[in-house]
């Protein structure tokens, strides 16, 4: 109080140094003008500067001789118990850049005699003449403060004066992004001061600051504006419904200025609602529409699951009323997205017409593609507060619901108890348990309850109501050569029509001969439903090819095992085909040596083919070494290894998801196992080249069988065969047939001659690919591979012939040994 008696008598005392000695009512009035002035938001920019730069500033309007003076005047000022001495600095400040700009200009003093203001010059201290004759303005006795008597006149200073009031309504305006008088709209939706008026630049910085809560708000209302008209869906929908409800918090504000402006017009006496007191009241505010702003600008051109992303980005600050305020626009944005993740978990059911939530669903796939294909996360519109982890329990909950009603025609009880407990829930708890990541949190145990009820509920439909496990084993049984004697018989049945070219077959003659084979090898325990299942296909046939080059076994599934089986189907048919020629090329081999024993009797006195037979002997023996090995390797060291862990796995799978990728890792292995996986494919080519061997060692040992037993029968014809010696020339003949049985041995010499050289070449053909094929296994970075070199070189013949099979098997000798077996190629 003091304090505040002392500024009144020395703005009196300024006052009247000024003007002279007044009437009472004409000083009053000045006081007034003159408190006002002290109390506006004047240099309210500068404010934030330090007492020596405005001091700095106000030396720069003085002269020499007057700067001395101020700077031992400001160093008084200093010393002393003053505490806001940037304020009187800065109030200095306003009155010499006052004189300084309004420098021989009319300044406007109340003449204490006439009651009006008369002009004279104010530069300087010093008088001059009067530049303009004076401007009379009569002045109201009413109670209004002299500021608004200056406002009403045209001119203060020289210049339009605009009042504070004035200032305080147009921003009131601006808040709600109406034009005033005095600010105008731009086109980036801010606020600027008409270039018509004048405004001293500590106002107008302060009334350009203010008025960012306008440009902020409109912003706010574009932006929702441009979403709306989008029609983004509900999410869009919740989240320009909640930010129109925090805007109308902030017209509530602005309501509340108004009517305290209102209130402080309507008294009499010296309070006003300043540019000091917005700013005070507009901080709050300013800050959320601030925040709001941020959000409206993420948001754009977003919908669903992205658009509660980008909204829970802010959510991480760490001011809590900033926290605050995201949670409750978040609640509201989420709340549509979580209606549908009750009914997907509960119900399987997506009522998703502008594709807002994570999970999506194609109307066109049915039957075995269900599963695999129909319902997907849909990772644009996965919300960033929900893992991938639970996203895919959360697909596989919807996805496992739809499986049994749809695939497996399960309606069951359980699904209504399901059903009822996640009604519960969701009327018990709201939207903000979504945002819970705690993993022992209310919505992730229910949520992780209902996955492995469901869960539980398919994998025990498929296997005791569809018997996938029966399925399995009859799969690995046909198609996998489980079934030993069943492929063996089969392979001796179809033997007659496979020997045919292939372009004539009929796949109607196969298949009667395929269910003689099952009829005679399976037994009683062979489920029916299996044995209808197998089946046969011929594939494309290709010019030259025979029956044997197109002939698959196949194994029909749909319904719910479709789905687990019918993606692998062409997968198994390829393995099925790769085994099945090494089961021939095991048969034919075995067919060479029964050929061969039976023959020996036949021809042990026919002494000349005993080396074609012994060569013979020789060759097939290593052939059917190879391939019982690579057999062995197949069937024992791939599949039945690989099955073993297979069914390992589908006693512990706990969802269909687990069945899948089981099966999945399975034939994986299988096909890596049977040279059939893409690392594999060289290998698999040259398994094919070192089988060609094999078929022509059939042909050539099927013609020599044939022109011995021809011989053969034609010496027992001749009726002195008993009598003869091994070698043509001491043979004796009747004169009549001599020369027809001479000209008949004489070719047969020849045969086996060059039948012996067709040996000898094809026997280095043979152990050429093998070797090489040999090297490529050593060069291999599977040890299984590895040690199948060592196995098929189990008498190291092939090591003795090459020093690159005899070098240790390190990383360094696998890689040379691979640039050597490309560089030799």
């Amino acid at each position: 109080m003091m304090e505040a008696e002392t500024v009144g008598n020395l703005v009196q005392k300024m006052i009247i140094s000024l003007c002279g000695e007044q009437k009472p009512e004409i000083i009053r009035k000045w006081m007034r003008f003159s408190l006002g002035l002290l109390s506006s938001t004047q240099g309210v920019e500068t404010l934030q500067e330090d007492e020596i730069t405005v001091a700095s500033q106000i030396k720069e309007k003085l002269s020499m001789c007057d700067v001395a003076q101020f700077d031992k005047l400001f160093n008084e000022l200093r010393s002393g118990p003053l505490k806001n001495r940037a304020r009187v600095l800065i109030f200095l400040l306003n009155i010499c850049q006052s004189v300084d700009h309004f420098k021989e200009k009319i300044f406007l003093a109340p003449d204490p005699k006439l009651g009006v203001y008369t002009s004279s010059a104010f530069t300087s201290g010093q008088s001059s003449e009067i530049c303009s004759p004076p401007q009379i303005v009569s002045i109201n006795n009413t109670d209004r403060n002299t500021i608004d008597i200056l406002a009403s006149s045209n001119k203060i200073y020289g210049e339009e004066y605009i009042s504070e009031d004035a200032l305080v309504q147009d921003l009131i305006y601006s808040f709600q992004g109406i034009e005033g008088k005095i600010l105008k709209l731009d086109s980036s939706y801010g606020f600027q001061i008409d270039p018509m008026i004048s405004i001293d630049r500590p106002r107008k910085q302060a009334t350009l600051r203010l008025s960012e809560l306008g440009y902020l708000h409109n912003i706010i209302q574009k932006g929702l504006e441009r979403m709306s008209a989008s029609s983004s869906g509900q999410v869009a929908d919740s989240f320009v419904a909640t930010l129109h409800s925090e805007l109308s918090e902030y017209y509530r504000f602005i309501a509340l200025i108004q009517e305290e402006v209102n209130r402080a017009l309507s008294q009499s006496g010296l309070y006003r609602v300043t540019l000091s007191h917005l700013h005070l009241w507009a901080f709050d505010p300013l800050e959320t529409l601030k925040w709001l702003a941020s959000i409206v600008k993420s948001c754009q051109g977003q919908k669903g699951g992205a658009l509660a992303s980008a909204v829970y980005e802010f959510s991480n600050h760490g001011d809590a009323s900033v926290k605050k305020l995201v949670r409750r626009i978040l609640e509201s944005v989420c709340d549509p997205l979580y209606n549908m993740l009750i009914r997907w978990i509960a119900d399987g059911e997506l009522d998703d017409p502008y594709r807002e939530f994570f999970i999506e669903a194609c109307a066109d796939i049915t039957g075995d593609r269900m599963w695999h294909e129909k319902y997907q996360v849909r990772n644009s519109m996965l919300p960033s507060f929900i893992t991938k982890i639970q996203a895919k329990k959360i697909l596989g909950t919807g996805k496992s619901i739809n499986f049994l009603r749809e695939v497996c025609k399960d309606f069951t009880p359980w699904q209504g108890r399901h059903t009822e407990m996640f009604k519960k829930f969701s009327e018990e708890y709201k939207v903000d348990v979504l945002f819970d990541m705690d993993p022992d949190g209310r919505l992730q145990t229910m949520m992780d309850t209902a996955f492995k009820e469901t869960s539980t509920r398919v994998v025990e439909i498929l296997t005791k109501q569809y018997h996938l496990i029966e399925h399995l084993h009859a799969i690995k049984g046909y198609l996998l050569l489980g079934q030993g004697h069943f492929i063996q018989h089969l392979m001796h049945l179809l033997e007659p029509e496979l020997d045919k070219p292939a372009t004539s077959l009929y796949p109607h003659n196969i298949s009667s001969i395929l269910e003689t084979g099952i009829r005679a090898t399976t037994t009683e325990i062979d489920d029916l439903d299996v044995q209808r299942r197998l089946d046969v296909r011929l594939l494309t046939p290709s010019e030259n090819e025979r029956g044997w080059d197109v002939f698959i076994l196949d194994y029909n599934v749909g319904g719910p095992i479709g789905t687990i089986l019918e993606p692998c189907r062409q997968i198994y048919q390829t393995v099925f085909f790769a085994l099945w020629r090494a089961k021939r090329m095991e048969s034919i081999l075995s067919a060479i040596w029964k050929r061969q024993i039976t023959s020996a009797k036949m021809f042990r006195k026919m002494h000349e083919v005993l080396p074609i037979q012994t060569h013979i002997h020789l060759i097939t023996s290593s052939m059917v070494h190879l391939v019982h090995q690579m057999q062995y390797f197949f069937l024992f060291e791939v599949i039945e290894c690989s099955w073993d862990a297979f069914a390992k796995q589908l006693g512990q799978a706990a969802s269909l998801d687990d069945i899948i990728t089981a099966h999945t890792h399975f034939i994986d292995a299988v096909r890596r196992g049977t040279l059939l996986d893409e690392s594999s494919q060289e290998l698999m080519d040259h398994l094919r080249s070192v089988y060609g061997p094999i078929l022509d060692l059939q042909n050539l040992e099927e013609t020599f069988l044939t022109r011995a037993t021809q011989e053969y029968e034609a010496r027992l014809k001749d009726h002195n065969f008993l009598d003869v010696t091994c070698t043509p020339s001491r043979l004796h003949f009747s004169d009549a047939n001599d020369a027809e049985i001479s000209k008949r041995q004489v070719a047969f010499s020849k045969y086996l001659n060059t039948l012996s050289i067709q040996l000898r070449l094809l026997s280095r053909t043979y152990q050429d690919r093998v070797k090489k094929f040999l090297i490529m296994l050593a060069s291999a970075e599977d040890v299984s591979l590895q040690l199948l070199s060592v196995r098929l070189d189990f008498n190291e013949y092939y090591k003795s012939k090459d020093s690159r099979l005899v070098v240790p098997l390190t990383y360094l000798h696998r890689r040379q040994s691979d640039q050597s077996y490309h560089s030799c190629k």
